[in-house]
């Protein structure tokens, strides 16, 4: 009888020590899949945060380019408001009335023209001295275009703003 428990006792620790080997295996199976489980977590969490860090700085460029931007037309419409005082100053000194007359008309006034460009819709034209130029826009939808719009600049493109240079630059252009 004694040989029959030590029997049931072998075979009982043979059967567990196989179920130990299947446990064990699977164990490790899991342990496997749980680490790569892990590993990949880590990575998709690591690509997360690097694309979170991308789209930060996408962010900041975007919105450093839009602040550049809205200064920018700032002087530029600060700039043009500008100009346009200066030519209404300009058609206030001026004596002729040069809008509403055709090119034949401006020409038997200040004589050839030194330039005349078509773009688009406009026709520009330039009568220039040697201090100053006279610039005079035309808009082509018209039929029979007539002057719509007229700066005076000095040699460098700047408007001319004191009023005895305007003078001054309107006689030397009516002269010529």
């Amino acid at each position: 009888m004694r040989a029959i428990y030590i029997l049931y006792i072998l075979l009982i620790i043979i059967i567990n020590g196989c179920a130990t080997v299947e446990v064990a295996k699977e164990v490790t199976k899991v342990t496997n899949k749980v680490r790569t489980t892990i590993q990949k977590i880590t990575s998709d969490q690591d690509d997360v945060e690097k694309t979170e860090n991308h789209i930060k700085e996408d962010d900041v460029e975007y919105i450093e380019a839009t602040e550049n931007f809205i200064k920018d037309k700032k002087e530029i419409v600060v700039e043009r408001k500008k100009q346009d005082i200066v030519i209404r100053k300009q058609k206030e000194i001026i004596v002729v009335n040069i809008q509403g007359k055709t090119l034949n008309q401006l020409t038997q006034d200040f004589g050839k023209p030194d330039l005349i460009r078509e773009d688009g819709n406009t026709k520009a034209v330039r009568f220039k001295t040697l201090s100053c130029r006279l610039f005079i826009y035309f808009d082509l939808v018209i039929k029979k275009p007539k002057a719509e719009y007229y700066e005076i600049r000095n040699t460098k493109g700047e408007l001319i703003d004191k009023k005895e240079n305007i003078e001054k630059c309107f006689k030397e252009i009516q002269k010529t």
